[in-house]
């Protein structure tokens, strides 16, 4: 082959997302949303059809269920011995907020799986000959994993300060305000950092890659980074929000809009 030819057919090949992206723009604006609607209720399908989801799931709350209890037995204890040096009572959400930091592992292999299975599985194929429209079947699957990542994060939510609150016994403080404030920042930190991951995953497509880059920018770079500039990252935003800051609220939906433009760009432009 000619490189001229070669060089003309890779460029064509690099941009054939696009193009079929384009053709499909003219699809009658009054199938859009029951195409929609199908690729939604596909990917609903396709997630609860497989046993790792309901894994991800059971694992989460353990781990909420176990970390916050050990974390309110553990203070409990250490002010029954007088070792305690941080007061005599603990908020019964703060075993919750703590723990979320690793619950959140099980509810990101849950997001990530939602992308990168297909990817690594070549089923991808399937799923855009089936619905062609690159950025509709991201919408569909982030629909999916928001509508499931709600109602599990409240769930871990009140099941970290349930146990939490037990744990503590006497020494558990129960403000209502701050328990719902508690509540409400572990429900957006793990929904907003499932979107993250599956843009990200949209965009690196490796689950490998995924996890790590996702675990880095919400773990490693907070404990490394120290200059106040860090808390624009979308780790210590996250952990500012678990710690009642609601300003890092708005940085990491920011960050998790960013990753999933980039997904979709990524997914429009490459050939699959």
């Amino acid at each position: 082959m000619r490189p001229a030819e070669a060089a003309s057919r890779g460029r064509i090949g690099h941009h054939s997302g696009a193009l079929r992206e384009a053709r499909l723009s003219r699809e009658p604006a009054r199938g859009r949303p029951l195409a929609l609607r199908a690729a939604v209720a596909s990917e609903w399908i396709k997630l609860w059809s497989v046993r790792s989801t309901w894994w991800a799931v059971a694992v989460s709350v353990l781990l909420m269920s176990a970390s916050a209890g050990i974390m309110g037995m553990d203070f409990a204890g250490d002010v029954q011995r007088g070792e305690t040096k941080d007061g005599l009572t603990m908020a019964v959400g703060e075993p919750a907020t703590a723990s979320t930091l690793l619950a959140q592992f099980a509810v990101v292999a849950l997001a990530m799986a939602v992308i990168t299975a297909e990817f690594a599985t070549g089923s991808i194929r399937t799923t855009l000959t089936a619905d062609p429209r690159r950025g509709r079947v991201l919408f569909a699957k982030t629909t999916v994993v928001v509508a499931v990542t709600t109602p599990l994060a409240a769930l871990l939510a009140l099941t970290g300060v349930g146990i939490g609150g037990l744990a503590l016994g006497s020494y558990g403080v129960a403000g209502s305000a701050a328990v719902a404030g508690d509540i409400a920042a572990i429900t957006a930190y793990l929904v907003l950092t499932a979107i993250l991951t599956l843009g990200l995953g949209a965009l690196l497509r490796s689950p490998v890659a995924t996890l790590s880059v996702v675990l880095t920018v919400m773990l490693a770079l907070p404990m490394l980074i120290a200059v106040s500039a860090a808390d624009f990252l979308p780790g210590r935003a996250g952990m500012n929000l678990l710690d009642g800051n609601a300003a890092g609220g708005p940085i990491l939906a920011g960050w998790a809009l960013a990753a999933q433009l980039a997904g979709w760009a990524a997914l429009r432009r490459r050939d699959i």
